[in-house]
């Protein structure tokens, strides 16, 4: 029997509900954060959003899964201390932040609201300074085609030009004009065309690394992009000994 990919989700969606739900117990011991009375559903169903929310399964934070039998009473695991300083965090912002803003309906901060379906939520560009700062640029170009591969098309990163952006800017104040041309190369090979803003840290790149003839050729392609961009047309002029 062919099933349509939906129905085929719904289905596994399903299995996962009932294999969790019936090694729940039918009454909690050690709820902190929760009401001692919550329904068993209602415990299922938000714990579900939190797996959703980090993409991560029960055992993330209880003891147990696979063949062991789940302690969802158990405090050993750091995960699960930590879960409840991230849902007190949340709850204060919710009630005593946001509901001072004045507006009648403020948006609620959720757990996917940072964690977009990872457990540990963190930006494209510290990802690959923290690989050039313990590595190389290399391996950081490496790993980001490896996220892009895994990743693109959800929400886990931004794969656009904004991070890579705002990494090569911290690289050239860093003097790492190497680094720099290898991320910006990076960046026009995966968001050209590059926007005024990229464009230029690409060629500001190119003469870090006193590659003039690249440089010029990239001028050329940034003014053919964004013919009102007046940097890059006196850039050229000025590298081409044109300017007055």
């Amino acid at each position: 029997m062919i099933r349509s990919p939906k129905t085929a989700l719904r289905l596994c969606l399903a299995l996962v509900s009932v294999c969790s739900f019936a090694q729940m117990p039918d009454k909690f011991t050690n709820l902190q954060f929760f009401p001692k009375d919550i329904a068993k559903d209602d415990l299922m169903q938000t714990m579900r959003g939190f797996s959703f929310a980090l993409g991560v399964r029960c055992e993330h934070c209880h003891e147990g899964g696979g063949d062991a039998k789940m302690n969802f009473a158990a405090d050993t695991k750091e995960e699960k201390r930590t879960a409840r300083v991230m849902l007190k965090m949340v709850a204060d912002i919710n009630h005593d932040y946001l509901s001072k803003i004045g507006k009648p309906s403020p948006l609620q901060v959720q757990c996917v609201t940072c964690h977009h379906g990872l457990a540990r939520p963190q930006t494209i560009d510290s990802i690959l300074a923290a690989d050039i700062e313990k590595k190389d640029v290399a391996s950081a170009v490496a790993g980001y085609k490896d996220l892009r591969q895994k990743y693109y098309g959800t929400a886990r990163y931004d794969f656009g030009e904004t991070p890579l952006n705002v990494l090569t800017e911290k690289l050239l104040k860093q003097d790492k004009s190497k680094e720099a041309i290898a991320i910006t190369d990076l960046n026009a090979e995966f968001n050209s065309p590059l926007s005024m803003w990229g464009a230029n840290l690409q060629v500001m790149s190119d003469l870090a690394n006193q590659n003039t003839a690249k440089a010029k050729e990239d001028l050329r392609k940034t003014i053919a992009n964004h013919p009102e961009d007046k940097w890059a047309t006196g850039k050229l002029e000025e590298l081409e000994g044109k300017q007055k």
